[in-house]
């Protein structure tokens, strides 16, 4: 779980595949399936379950499109006549090839992201919830997890003490230490029927430059060396300051420095010309941010750095991309996001970010 990302188009290839040859085997001899088969469909247990949730999250859209501001649904007479309703169709589950196929490709893309990434999962299911009641919303879907249950005990226990959703999310996966056991088994599992090779394991980024833990974000400052810097030196290069040294926030980072002092952005240009041919053109600029930035990348960013707010996203990738250097652009992001997200400035997420945009101006 930890350290490895699920390579989204990957997945997404997979779950067509997966889908398609499982429905392949089993409508080849019959017409039709059943809710009795469904739950064993496939050799993943949560696959099959995550069908009937997909099937039964269908069917919760389809009860609002039925809703007349004309009755009274509220009344009592009318919610016993709907639930028989729904048991007398629960009962009577009939789905041809077709309209299967969908259903279950969600339902896999649904089982390797709770496998691999339960807090992308339970952030998107929790963003569906309307209600105040977090917990018991949550409750209402304990009968189709079959996967790390722990986890799931524990991400309930903390939504009924707070109301941070990320706060809970994140503290439960720091207390879940084992799952690898079940990782392992469910892609067993999957390879029963498909190799499964949908995770791409995250590079580090030490040669990064990166900050110091600090108390004020705000209060940043980028010391540079004259001389061409060290990698020990490089990482060095982001450290807090006392207040009394801090200019306005409107004062741009390159205007604090003047004369012979050189930028990173400078460093690392005369740092690049003492390299081969081949590992120039192996490190060449970007010339547009947002696409070089790959699929897996761009949701890393948006989940763990932006909360999942892709307008934020979008608008701090066109801000950098305006941005005549690469001190600029971190005075950007650190004003107007790293303080307001509470980004972990030593985090591989924010190393990676600022791994792509340092190319960008290189």
């Amino acid at each position: 779980m930890h350290g490895s990302k699920l390579n989204q188009e990957a997945t997404n290839t997979y779950s067509q595949s997966y889908a398609a040859k499982i429905a392949e085997e089993f409508f080849s001899q019959n017409d039709s399936i059943s809710g009795q088969q469904i739950i064993s469909i496939t050799p993943v247990k949560q696959v099959n379950f995550f069908v009937l949730k997909v099937l039964f999250d269908e069917w919760q859209n389809e009860i609002k499109k039925f809703k007349s501001p004309y009755f009274d649904y509220k009344s009592e007479d009318v919610n016993q006549a709907l639930k028989a309703f729904i048991n007398t169709l629960s009962k009577n589950i009939r789905i041809e090839k077709d309209h299967f196929l969908p259903l279950i490709e969600k339902a896999v893309v649904s089982t390797l992201e709770l496998l691999y990434e339960p807090a992308k999962y339970y952030s998107q299911e929790l963003a569906k919830s309307t209600g105040k009641d977090k917990s018991r919303e949550l409750m209402s879907n304990s009968k189709y997890i079959k996967l790390h249950k722990p986890l799931f005990d524990e991400l309930l226990e903390r939504l009924k003490e707070e109301d941070d959703l990320h706060s809970a999310i994140q503290g439960a996966i720091a207390a879940y230490k084992d799952a690898n056991q079940e990782i392992e088994q469910t892609a067993s599992l999957f390879e029963t029927t498909l190799p499964l090779n949908v995770v791409e394991r995250q590079e580090t980024a030490d040669e990064l430059p990166m900050p110091e833990p600090l108390e004020e974000l705000e209060d940043i400052e980028i010391s540079t060396p004259e001389e061409s810097a060290s990698e020990e030196e490089i990482n060095n290069e982001f450290e807090p300051i006392e207040e009394e040294d801090v200019e306005s926030e409107s004062d741009n980072i390159n205007q604090q420095y003047k004369g012979d002092i050189k930028t990173l952005n400078q460093q690392y240009e005369e740092k690049e010309k003492s390299k081969t041919v081949a590992a120039a053109l192996e490190t060449k600029s970007l010339s547009n941010l947002k696409n070089n930035i790959n699929i897996n990348q761009r949701y890393m960013f948006v989940n763990d750095l932006f909360e999942g707010n892709d307008k934020d996203y979008e608008v701090a990738m066109d801000e950098v991309e305006e941005c005549d250097s690469f001190d600029s652009s971190v005075e950007i992001l650190v004003q107007n996001y790293a303080k307001k997200y509470a980004w972990d400035m030593n985090s591989e997420e924010v190393k990676e970010l600022l791994k792509v945009i340092f190319k960008r101006f290189r």
